[in-house]
This record gives C-alpha cells, structure tokens and sequence, in this order.
C-alpha cells in the first residue's frame, strides 16, 4: 500500500503543479505578451490558448479530485482545527476548478479578470496545504 500513498501524492502534486502553473503562465506570461496586438488577433491567440489548455485543465482537475479524495480519505485521527482548514480548502479549490474551466469559454472577454482570482485562490491553496500539513507533524 505504500507504494499507492506515494502515488497518489505524486498525482496530487503534479496536477497541482500543471494546473496552478498552467495558469500563472497563462495569466501573467501569455496575457501581457498579446496585449501588443491587435484586439481581434489578441482574441484569437487568447482563444487558441484557451482551447489547448483545456484538456490539460480537465486532466489536473480529475487528478486532484481522485487523490485528494483518496489522499484524506486516508488519514486518521483529524482534529476539528483540521477539518475546517481542510474544507476552506476545499471551497477555494472549487472555485479554482469551476472559474478555470470557465476561463477556457471561447470568446470570455473576463478571461483575465477571471483567471486572476483562480492565481489567488490557487495561491491561498497551496499556503494552506503548507497549514494543514504542518498541522499533521508532531
């Protein structure tokens, strides 16, 4: 079984990583670097992007609903303190899923407004699985 704990930890993280990093790229490299070109040409690119950034959004999403699960579902003895920090998690890692998916619609003149939030709450996801894995040493 050790081995399975580690790879569901390794999918944890790698979608994590490709999702989060996927839009941190794309909000704060790709976006900025179109805003030389013409708005309709901007909307193309902007759209090309959305488009093949989509399954990649679909497939880290999948992978962190599967391990995440599996990854608490596997714990025991969690205090309350845990439990709420987990479920604030949660909510914002809903949010992150739901507004990125979104962000992906062809023609979202919000895209950028959009995938700002997701990089907040994306970041604030991260600081607090730092919380809650803090809370589960020693």
């Amino acid at each position: 079984m050790p081995a399975f704990n580690i790879l569901m930890r390794f999918i944890h993280i790698f979608s994590a990583i490709t999702l989060l990093g996927g839009i941190l790229a794309w909000r704060f490299g790709a976006i900025p670097a179109t805003l030389a070109l013409s708005e309709e040409t901007r909307g193309k690119v902007g759209d090309a992007l959305a488009v093949r950034w989509r399954p990649w959004i679909i497939g880290a999403v999948a992978g962190l609903l599967v391990s995440g699960a599996y990854n608490f579902l596997s714990k025991t003895g969690l205090t309350p303190a845990y439990h709420a920090v987990i479920g604030i998690k949660i909510l914002l890692a809903l949010h992150v899923f739901a507004i990125a998916i979104l962000a992906c619609r062809p023609g979202n003149e919000r895209r950028g407004r959009q995938l700002t939030g997701v990089a907040i709450s994306g970041v604030i996801v991260v600081a607090l699985s730092a919380v809650l894995r803090g809370m589960l040493l020693p």
